[in-house]
Parts: C-alpha cells; structure tokens; sequence
C-alpha cells in the first residue's frame, strides 16, 4: 500500500508540472490568437495558483487510479473526467468570487480545462504503460499465496500471473487433484500446511483463498494469523455463475453480488451525463433547431398537410413510456405506431425521405434529450410494438432499458 501511495504522490508532482508549463503556454497562446480571451485576467502567476490550488482540490477527490493494479481503462477515463468536472467548478467559483465586474474568463477557462483534460488522458496513458513495464521488469512486486482448488481460484490465478500487474505468485495451498496442468505446478501443500510454511516463509502481502462453509473455522484461523503477521487476506467468493462483469456491493454488512457493472448507478456519473445532456441539447435547440424547423416545417406543410411533428409511444428507461419526438416523414397514417416504414414505402413524400436518409427527422429529440426522457448518446429506443416482439425473440433485449435511451445508436 505503501509503494503505491508513494506513485499516487509521485502522479500528482508530475501532473503539477505539467499543469503549471500548460497554464503559463496557454495563456500566451490565447494572448496571440484572442487577445480579448485574456483581457480580464490581470495576473499569470495568480492564474497559476487558482488552476495548482484547485486541482490539487480535485486530486484530493478523484485521486489517479492508474497505479492500482487492476483497474480497467474506462475507470481511468471515467477519473480524469471527475477531477476536470471538479476542477472546473472549483475555478468556476474562484474566478467568479474574484472577478466581481463581471469580466468572467469563460472562454479561456471551458477550453482550458478542456485542452488540459486531453493532456490528463495522454499523460495517464504513457504513465500507465511506464508503471505496468516496471512490474513486468520484477519491480514493485507484491508476493501472493492461493488458497484453494476452485474454478474461481484459477480464474483468479490467470489474471494475476499477468506480469504487467506485479503479482508474484510464490504457490498455492489446496486440497484434492487438480485438472489444471499449469496451477498443478504451484502447489506447495495442502490447506492445513499453509499455517507452518507461513511461519518459515517471510515477505508474503496478500493471500486469496476460497474456502466452503464448512472450513470457517480456517477462515478464522488464516485471517488471524494474516492480521498478526502484516499479511492482507481476501476471502474469494463462489461467483463463477456468472460471466463476464459483475459489481459487489454490500446491504449493511451482507455482500451482493450484481450481474454486471451499471456505471451510471453512481449519482456522480449521472450528474456528469444529465449535465452534458442538458448543456449540448439546449444548445442545438437554441442554435440550430430553430433555423431548421422553419425549413423543414415549410416543405412538410407544401407536400403534406399535417402537423409537423410525429410524436410516437416509445419504451424509455426501466420500460416507462415516453412520447418520442420526430419530424414527420410520412402521410398523415393510421398504422404508424404499428408498422415500420420501408425502403420504398408509399406513405413517404419526398421530402419526409430525404430527411430520412439524413437523419433530419431525428433532431427534435434533442426536445426529449432536454426534458429527460432520453440522453444524447444511448441505445435506440423502439417502438411498443417493436419492443414486445423483440423481448421474445433476443435473449436479454430488455437489458437496454436500464439504461436511457439515447439519440445515438451503437
């Protein structure tokens, strides 16, 4: 733990670095391409420490997660999306305490933390490699007992013989015959050797070990000794019904085990995306929507009387109903909700296809984006029809639905 508090330390100075020679070189260069982004900053080396200050802030919240051994990339992207999130409103709020004439920097500090959000992801990513190289050279090394001759033990021995990691797996207790030529290899002993072998064996960090119910008073034994001997102990679960992602939470003191990872169960996740949402849609409707509903609403009315937008039933998040939006393509019709239009398809006028084969039809639901019944990026939403037939014929269809369903696609 504490050689990888160390490299958090260490991530931090470097980011500090960088952080204060980007500030200082993009401040000059907004000074030479837009002069008036800059006017109202008064001083560098005050801008400087506001941007130092409140990303150490941020860090002290979101800290780098790129020295952890097992973290998957999403989560590091996920990370620095927080801590820029968190640093931009730390500035935010600094900047607007301290410019009280209204000459609020907004320009330069979106694109900033934009620019240096880029800077993060490409710094953490050559770190990432640096630091999985050092471990595969045998340096930063934690040594690792098994316990156990599970398919979750093995499934567990896969991952950490990985070098990259920095695991150093010094064997395996276990009772019975192993199947497994390669962890066959590894055994030391048997569940009841592993007490004095500890005794003889100094240096071990960590010990994973699946025992069944009927071994608690082992469990006791080991976690005992572990807890004695500086020795970090993990009991690992029978999870292996399941494949592929799964999340352990816990209700009080009980672990759960969920099928899969749902990121956006997390309120901040779901801030950061309904604030994205809100931000770019209200921007298309207040920029461009206008401009082209006038357009689009006078050919509609020369080449089909009706109104202008189709509004449809569509399964929405945990399966409530929403109306969905759209420009309308098509004849005023009674089977619209009920049949879905074709390539050569005579309800169409020429127009509703051209804003078909362009997608145009589907901007108003940039409307249904900012009222929350859908986000910008997202599975497609169906219609009722579509989505009762579709649950019977694919396995896990209605797994969509836990999510909002979103103008763009897969």
């Amino acid at each position: 733990m504490g050689t990888e508090k160390n490299l958090q330390f260490g991530i931090l100075f470097i980011d500090l670095v960088l952080l204060i020679a980007f500030v200082f070189g993009f401040y000059h260069f907004m000074g030479w391409i837009n002069p008036q982004a800059i006017e109202s900053i008064n001083s560098l080396p005050r801008l400087i420490t506001t941007y130092a200050i409140c990303f150490i802030a941020s860090f002290t919240i979101y800290p780098s997660i790129i020295q952890t051994r097992l973290v998957k990339w999403e989560k590091v992207v996920n990370r620095i999306i927080s801590t820029c999130f968190m640093m931009l409103l730390f500035i935010s709020l600094t900047t607007f305490i301290t410019h009280s004439q209204g000459n609020f920097p907004i320009q330069f500090l979106f694109i900033s933390i934009f620019v240096w959000g880029l800077i993060l992801l490409s710094e953490r990513s050559i770190l990432r490699v640096v630091i999985k190289n050092i471990r595969a050279n045998n340096y930063n090394q934690k040594s690792v007992v098994l316990v156990g001759n599970e398919p979750t033990v093995y499934e567990l021995y896969k991952i950490l013989k990985n070098p990259e990691y920095g695991y150093n797996i010094v064997g395996a207790f276990y009772d019975g015959v192993c199947t497994q030529n390669d962890f066959k290899d590894l055994r030391i002993g048997s569940v009841g050797d592993i007490f004095g072998w500890l005794s003889h064996h100094e240096g071990i960090n960590e010990i994973y070990g699946y025992f069944p119910k009927e071994q608690q008073e082992t469990i006791n034994m080991i976690s005992k000794f572990c807890d004695n001997h500086l020795i970090r102990f993990f009991y690992i679960p029978a999870i292996d019904v399941f494949r592929g992602n799964m999340t352990v939470s816990f209700k009080e003191n009980i672990p759960i085990i969920a099928r899969r990872e749902e990121p956006l169960r997390h309120t901040q996740n779901r801030f950061i995306k309904r604030l994205f949402d809100i931000v770019f849609a209200g921007l298309v409707l207040l920029l461009i929507f206008p401009w082209i509903y006038i357009i689009v609403a006078i050919f509609i009315k020369i080449q089909s009387p009706g109104p202008v937008f189709f509004k449809q039933e569509r399964t929405g998040l945990d399966g409530k109903v929403f109306k969905c939006y759209k420009f309308r393509s098509m004849k005023v019709n009674k089977d619209a909700d009920k049949i879905q239009a074709t390539k050569d398809d005579p309800r169409k006028f020429p127009f509703g296809n051209l804003m078909r084969k362009t997608n145009i039809d589907e901007l108003p639901q940039f409307i249904n984006v900012f009222l929350g019944d859908m986000s910008v990026v997202g599975p497609r939403p169906h219609m009722l029809k579509h989505t009762e037939e579709y649950s019977k014929l694919i396995n896990r269809f209605m797994v969509r639905h836990l999510a909002k369903p979103g103008i763009t696609g897969l």
